[in-house]
């Protein structure tokens, strides 16, 4: 049964269409519910045992992918004429009940307990790890000097292991605390300095939000890098012997003997003041890794631009295929399906394209249909497509992503991360009309969102993008939509339960279908690419690599 939404024809309507938009309106696009629905269930059925990076599930959801692509009629967008883009993923495990931390100080020597005091994965080149450094405190171990920021200022820290904060001061502002929480950021700069080791403690904002529980999950998970074309393991820093996650209770164990008190890194965090301290005591870390490999699979298609002076460039629209897998069970349920996280995504770029290569839809640019892999493990099938990209960079125009929509809701409005930064911005605010949703600024600017799912790497490339998601605001005015937002986060979010039996609200799917479609559209036929904002800071800072 098809769902041609009512009340986006209603606001259609009222206001006219802009010229990208009204070129299309001869064909308007008729969205299957059916269809949409028929995806979720299969991407996120028990029999794919969670889609995890580098299993036969994910396999299977890869090649269901590649063949609804090729039914629509896409051309293959891998190597060699396939729909896939193979690379090698390197997966490190702890050896069990092997990891040992204790500290030595003027008070004794002291041990720490795995999981109540200490979080830590397996190394990825590493057998056996077996490291013993002082100490240093060095805030959230960021140098920003244009923000007058430098927690190593004064310091000398070489052969230290260092204890820093999560996350960014919220004194920056949004964008510059986006970038300055990235491991990208705060990795080299610790190794630049000589340090040995990382533990890591979560800021009291985020134990305002989130439980210690809520990072046991995510450690139950073993971790994972890619392996390029010439041997190297990206985003793994040898010198860095170990990094570890630590508890409130970790840490307090950590300045025992030191003479400082955890209520006063606290508060300096909070604060946002910057800068470290030198810590007495030594720190011992032991630990076994094991290291395997496998492969990591994108999926690629292409739907041939129309018009000939511009199918030679590219709006790519990605959606991450995988979640993570098997884990510790929950209410007797152990399989971590991904329903919303993110078979509700690939559905909906799957219907998309279906649309989209239908006679008189095809838009003036080529679109680029990529369902990334290895997501959860740290954006690894976006970041591997950006460094070895199966069209040149510099012809993909913008990115499009989508990830965990929402719809347990009558949905009245979208966000899109990222649109304030470029150009797309105009797409958006008239295609979300369009759709007869309205655009809403994003909701949780403390969860930096923009450079936590697959658009980031994108970004990094010097290309505008867009994460595309359902709003906090219901339709129906007796719905708190934020509530039931933060509720899912709290509750399934990476849970067994995120599964087919959550509630899905129709209309509210196909509306959200019809906006992402005018997006795309609108971008792809506009003559004029999308640029940065003068003086934006993503854009100043990596727009020049185009």
């Amino acid at each position: 049964m098809r769902f041609l939404l009512a009340y986006a024809a209603t606001a259609i309507a009222l206001s006219p269409l802009p010229a990208a938009l009204a070129e299309a309106d001869g064909h308007d696009p008729d969205f299957d519910m059916a269809a949409i629905m028929g995806h979720v269930e299969f991407l996120s059925d028990d029999l794919l045992e969670g889609r995890a990076a580098g299993t036969r599930g994910y396999e299977i959801a890869a090649r269901y992918v590649a063949t609804s692509l090729r039914r629509y009629g896409l051309q293959p967008g891998g190597k060699d004429g396939s729909f896939y883009q193979r690379f090698d993923l390197v997966e490190g495990r702890l050896a069990p009940e092997s990891a040992e931390m204790s500290i030595d100080s003027a008070n004794g020597s002291k041990r720490l307990e795995t999981v109540d005091d200490f979080l830590v994965g397996g190394s990825y080149v590493d057998e056996t790890t077996d490291v013993t450094a002082p100490l240093a405190f060095v805030g959230h171990g960021i140098t920003a000097p244009e923000l007058d920021h430098d927690d190593y200022a004064g310091l000398d820290v070489e052969g230290r292991i260092l204890v820093m904060f999560s996350g960014a001061p919220s004194t920056f502002s949004h964008d510059q605390r986006a970038y300055y929480s990235t491991r990208d950021a705060k990795f080299p700069n610790a190794v630049e300095r000589g340090a040995v080791g990382l533990l890591v403690v979560q800021t009291p904002e985020w134990y305002r939000k989130y439980e210690w529980d809520n990072l046991v999950r995510a450690y139950a998970f073993s971790g994972m890098r890619w392996s390029g074309q010439d041997g190297r393991i990206k985003g793994v820093y040898p010198q860095l012997r170990f990094g570890a996650a630590l508890s409130r209770e970790g840490l307090q164990k950590i300045l025992q003997g030191s003479g400082v008190q955890p209520q006063g890194l606290y508060d300096q965090v909070d604060n946002g003041i910057a800068g470290g301290r030198l810590l007495e005591g030594t720190l011992t870390f032991r630990r076994r890794s094991e290291q395997s490999g496998s492969q990591g699979i994108n999926v690629a298609a292409i739907l041939p631009g129309a018009d000939p002076d511009l199918r030679d460039e590219f709006v790519a629209i990605t959606a991450h295929l995988d979640h993570i897998g098997i884990g510790p069970e929950r209410d007797g349920d152990g399989i971590y399906n991904g329903a919303y996280d993110n078979a509700m995504g690939v559905a909906i770029m799957l219907e998309v394209a279906r649309a989209m290569s239908e006679p008189g839809a095809r838009p003036a640019r080529s679109v680029l249909f990529l369902a990334l892999d290895a997501e959860e493990k740290g954006l690894l099938g976006s970041d591997y497509f950006a460094e070895y990209p199966l069209v040149p960079m510099e012809r993909i125009v913008a990115n499009v992503n989508l990830d965990m929509p929402l719809f347990i809701y009558p949905l009245a409005d979208v966000v899109a991360f990222g649109a304030e930064h470029s150009s797309l911005e105009a797409h958006v605010e008239r295609a979300a009309a369009a759709a007869g949703l309205k655009l809403s600024p994003d909701p949780m600017p403390e969860e930096v969102l923009f450079i936590r799912s697959d658009q980031y790497p994108f970004v990094k490339q010097g290309v505008p993008a867009v994460f595309f998601v359902t709003g906090f605001t219901s339709s129906d005015p007796s719905i708190n939509g934020g509530d039931i937002w933060r509720d899912f986060l709290r509750t399934h979010y990476h849970q067994p339960s995120d599964q087919i039996d959550l509630p899905f609200h129709d209309g509210s799917v196909v509306a959200f279908t019809l906006a992402n479609y005018f997006l795309i559209q609108s971008i792809a036929d506009d003559p004029v690419r999308p640029t940065w904002n003068r003086g934006d800071f993503f854009g100043d800072l990596f727009g020049g690599t185009r």
